[in-house]
C-alpha cells in the first residue's frame, strides 16, 4: 500500500478518486498496485441497502416509508462521516431525499396490516409465501434504489461534496443528478444480483425484518430505543448474507463505470442549469 504522501496525491487526482470507488478498480504505476478499491464502505453500503429492502415488509401499518427514509438518512450520515464530509443535518436530509416521492411506488399500505393481523390465523408456510412475494417485488426495489443512491453519493463525495466550497446549490445538484441517473439508467444488473440474494435468503430476512419492525415500531411510537445497538445486532444476524451479496455486486466493474459516466453527465447538466 502507498505511504501517506502517495495516498494524498492519489486522493487529489481524478484517477485516484475513480479507483477508490470502483469495484475492482486499481491505480498502477510502473506495474505495481498503488491502491485497491474501497470494499469496507462498499460492504457497509450493501448492509444499508438490505435494511432498506426490509422496510416494505415491516408488520406495522404506515411504517415502511418512515423507516426507509430513516435508514437512508443514517446511510448518508455514516458514509459521509467516513469521507470526512462534515455534512449538516439539512444536507443529510437533502442528499437522502427526505420528503421526496420515491423512485418506485411502495405497495398498498394495507398489505402490512393484512400480514400482521392474519399471521396468527394462517400457517407459517402461507405467511412465508406472502413474505417471499413482497420481498422479491417491493423489497428488491427499495434495496436497489438505496444501493444506487448510496453508490453515487460515495462517488460524488470525492468531487462536489467536499467541505471546502460546498454550497446548498451544489448539494441539490448532486441529489438531482443521483435521482436522474436512478430513473433513467439501466439498473437491471443490480436488480438481478439483489433479487437473487433475497430469494435465497428468505429465512434470515424474515428474522431481520421482525427485529427491524420491533425497533422502528418503538421509535415511531416515541419510546426510547438504542438504535445503534439494535442495528449492530442486525448486522451480526445479516453478516454472512451481506458478505455474499457485496461480493456478488463487487465484480461489476464495467457496469459501475457506465453508471459513473451517466451520473457525471447528469451532474454537469444540473450544475449548468444552476449557473
Amino acid at each position: 500500500m502507498p505511504g501517506d504522501d502517495e495516498q494524498d496525491r492519489l486522493d487529489e487526482s481524478s484517477l485516484g478518486l475513480r479507483a477508490e470507488l470502483r469495484p475492482g478498480g486499481r491505480v498502477k504505476q510502473t506495474g505495481e498496485v498503488m491502491e485497491e478499491a474501497d470494499f469496507p464502505r462498499f460492504r457497509r453500503l450493501t448492509f444499508f441497502s438490505v435494511l432498506a429492502g426490509l422496510c416494505p415488509l415491516l408488520p406495522i401499518p404506515f411504517l415502511d416509508d418512515w423507516a426507509l427514509e430513516r435508514i437512508q438518512r443514517r446511510m448518508i450520515r455514516e458514509l459521509g462521516e467516513s469521507r470526512d464530509l462534515e455534512l449538516t443535518e439539512t444536507e443529510v436530509r437533502l442528499l437522502a431525499g427526505a420528503g421526496e416521492r420515491r423512485a418506485w411506488p411502495g405497495f398498498a399500505k394495507g398489505t402490512a396490516r393484512t400480514v400482521r393481523s392474519g399471521a396468527r390465523r394462517i400457517l407459517r408456510k402461507v405467511f412465508k409465501t406472502v413474505f417471499y412475494l413482497l420481498l422479491v417485488r417491493d423489497g428488491t426495489h427499495r434495496a436497489v434504489e438505496t444501493f444506487v443512491q448510496g453508490y453515487l453519493f460515495l462517488y460524488a463525495s470525492r468531487r462536489g461534496l467536499r467541505p471546502a466550497g460546498r454550497t446548498e446549490e451544489r448539494v441539490r445538484a448532486v441529489r438531482e443528478a443521483v435521482v436522474d441517473t436512478l430513473r433513467e439508467e439501466d439498473v437491471k444488473p443490480i436488480h438481478r444480483a439483489i433479487g437473487r440474494a433475497f430469494r435465497r435468503g428468505v429465512d434470515v430476512l424474515i428474522q431481520a425484518a421482525g427485529r427491524l419492525g420491533t425497533l422502528f415500531g418503538r421509535l415511531r411510537s416515541g419510546e426510547r430505543a438504542d438504535e445503534a445497538a439494535a442495528l449492530r445486532e442486525e448486522e451480526e444476524l445479516l453478516g454472512g448474507f451481506v458478505d455474499r451479496l457485496a461480493a456478488a455486486l463487487w465484480g461489476n466493474e464495467k457496469y459501475f463505470e457506465r453508471l459513473e459516466r451517466a451520473f457525471e453527465d447528469r451532474l454537469l447538466r444540473r450544475q449548468a442549469e444552476r449557473t
